[in-house]
């Protein structure tokens, strides 16, 4: 079976061997690469160890706009609290530069930050998807 660009670099990101340049420098790249084939790889690397790592994929997951947004808080509301997780996913969602959506995604911002986020985190999440998912 031959790996996508995308599973290429993210394997590259994955891997605790290599540099933390080179980790970082690889999910960067995947930023050039369509939303589908990326999303899903920055955000399992919003899990990571490394802070640079996380930040790096945070940062890179931002460069997607709204298209980033259901997959990510799909994964909120979905996948085991995660400290590490949700303070990337917190990068990735503050200062969206749309009001509405800003507007929807404050009790996200907001849950993400509690002490109690693992209990508020994906109601919160679900909550925004529904929006988002709704004809204004």
């Amino acid at each position: 079976m031959t790996q996508t660009v995308a599973e290429k670099l993210a394997a590259i990101a994955r891997n605790r061997s290599q540099s933390e340049d080179d980790r970082t420098t690889a999910i960067h790249a995947m930023g050039r690469l369509p939303a589908g084939e990326s999303i899903p790889h920055l955000i399992a690397l919003m899990k990571d160890d490394s802070l640079a790592v996380r930040w790096a994929a945070a940062t890179t997951l931002r460069k997607y706009g709204r298209d980033m947004l259901e997959p990510l808080l799909r994964a909120l509301a979905t996948q085991p609290a995660d400290h590490h997780f949700y303070e990337s996913a917190h990068h990735a969602l503050t200062r969206f530069g749309d009001p509405a959506i800003e507007t929807i995604l404050a009790p996200v911002l907001e849950a993400l930050m509690q002490s109690g986020a693992a209990a508020a985190v994906p109601a919160a999440a679900m909550e925004a998807l529904e929006k988002l998912q709704s004809p204004s």
